[in-house]
């Protein structure tokens, strides 16, 4: 089982260049409500960066929002540079943290603290690095969106083609 720690985000879609950290560490559950206090603190819960918060699972864990959105529109607009998250976490007692980043372009993965270096580097897109973290989580990022995220982005199951849904079922 994946144990998430937790995630740090700069410049990541809504979130600045002052860098932003959530603790998973702290017990069994995380709920993530929003308040935005913006619109005057009617308890609206829209634009309060849960999405966000999914999305940079998402990205640090696949490379990959949970939607369409290119790589490059996930950097915050107003920077439009120094994009980084950073996810730590364990699976069997082995530590394990991701930094991924655009704008320079960056992959490093991390085990047990210290440095994988893979052969293939391209640009922070590395398929090895990419491959080798993929066989880890033992979860497709389809598998990712219907499970972990599942949100008003991704297909319904029973909406989905029958060759995609024996694909999830099989996974």
């Amino acid at each position: 089982m994946i144990q998430i720690k937790n995630l740090t985000v700069r410049n990541f879609m809504s979130v600045g260049a002052q860098t932003q950290a959530i603790d998973f560490d702290k017990c069994q559950l995380t709920l993530v409500l929003g308040e935005n206090l913006d619109l005057g603190g009617d308890g609206s819960r829209n634009g309060t960066g849960k999405t966000t918060i999914i999305n940079a699972l998402s990205y640090a864990l696949y490379g990959k929002a949970l939607t369409n959105i290119r790589a490059n529109n996930l950097i915050n607009k107003t920077n439009s540079k120094g994009m980084l998250v950073t996810l730590h976490f364990e699976k069997n007692n082995v530590d394990y943290r991701v930094e991924r980043g655009r704008g320079p372009n960056l992959l490093k993965f991390f085990v047990d603290e210290q440095e994988q270096e893979m052969t293939d580097e391209s640009q922070g897109d590395s398929r090895k690095t990419q491959e080798y973290i993929n066989d880890l989580l033992d979860m497709s990022h389809d598998m990712f969106k219907h499970i972990v995220a599942l949100n008003t982005y991704t297909e319904p199951f029973l909406s989905m083609r029958t060759n995609d849904q024996r694909a999830i079922i099989e996974q």
